[in-house]
């Protein structure tokens, strides 16, 4: 998709420029980091709403390993002349270790005054009674934890 601008800085770290350029425009984006192997990991998503009547929906799924640091960034941005504009961004991260760290910052930026906006953000580790109910239908710790991990980022 030629529409999103991205920049890759360095290993582990991305930035998502997405532009409201046309009016009436809709986009949905979905991110996932994968940072089950210790490490530094980063992803700025901005959506920048220029002109009227755009919506946008950002997804953004994170699962943290051992001894992984992952810092999660999302910022919608309304402009003056953005008038009717919907957007919602949701920042979710799964921790799967005591060790895992993760910072999650959704902002918003509104200069217009009649548009839709919100956020959501959440960090959690895996529910321990998922896995008992897993390993109950035979499934292993591992095996358990692997499928929750694939059905919190829906692949």
């Amino acid at each position: 998709m030629d529409k999103i601008i991205k920049c890759y800085d360095k290993p582990g770290k991305w930035e998502v420029l997405i532009p409201f350029e046309k009016m009436g425009e809709s986009l949905e984006w979905i991110g996932i980091v994968d940072a089950r192997d210790p490490g530094d990991y980063e992803l700025r998503v901005i959506a920048d709403h220029k002109v009227e009547r755009t919506t946008g929906k950002i997804t953004i799924r994170a699962v943290v390993g051992k001894s992984a640091r992952v810092r999660l960034f999302g910022k919608i941005i309304i402009g003056k002349q953005a008038q009717e504009t919907n957007d919602y961004l949701e920042l979710r991260a799964l921790t799967l270790d005591k060790t895992a760290i993760c910072v999650a910052e959704p902002e918003l930026e509104i200069e217009a005054n009649n548009v839709k906006a919100s956020h959501g953000a959440s960090v959690g580790m895996i529910d321990s009674e998922q896995v008992m109910y897993l390993k109950s239908r035979g499934l292993s710790q591992e095996e358990a934890r692997e499928q929750i991990v694939v059905g919190w980022l829906g692949v």
